[in-house]
């Protein structure tokens, strides 16, 4: 993935987010109560962050909206809900397909930086799935 890519809220590309700004955004919104965010990069892909407060699903598709990959956490055995989605539904997700809040907002901003995810995550590859 190309470093330069530059990435904007979905349906915003007036400002490009740093890494910094799209962690720092992301804990906003859900202190606004928006629990999901999309972002998208110049290249037609998006990243997608649903959170309840405690885990976050961050999930990353291709440019013709196919899931590419996501964050996992392959340690988890359970499950957490509460997630609220834009369009009203409240989500059940495997905690193994989720991240923490803080190490979802850490991630994406060293993804936004550096256009690869830290070395310390655990991102799953969802293209053969």
């Amino acid at each position: 993935m190309a470093a330069s890519a530059h990435w904007h809220l979905q349906g915003s590309p007036g400002h490009s987010y740093s890494g910094k700004e799209a962690g720092q955004l992301l804990g906003k919104r859900f202190d606004w109560a928006s629990f999901e965010t999309r972002f998208e990069d110049g290249q037609g892909r998006q990243l997608a962050v649903v959170t309840n407060g405690e885990r976050a699903m961050a999930v990353l598709t291709d440019t013709d909206g196919s899931p590419w990959e996501h964050l996992v956490d392959p340690h988890a055995d359970s499950s957490s809900g509460r997630y609220p989605l834009s369009n009203g539904q409240i989500d059940t997700y495997a905690d193994r397909d989720t991240v923490t809040f803080d190490l979802a907002f850490r991630a994406i901003a060293h993804f936004f930086t550096h256009a690869t995810w830290p070395a310390d995550v655990s991102v799953e590859d969802d293209r053969s799935s």
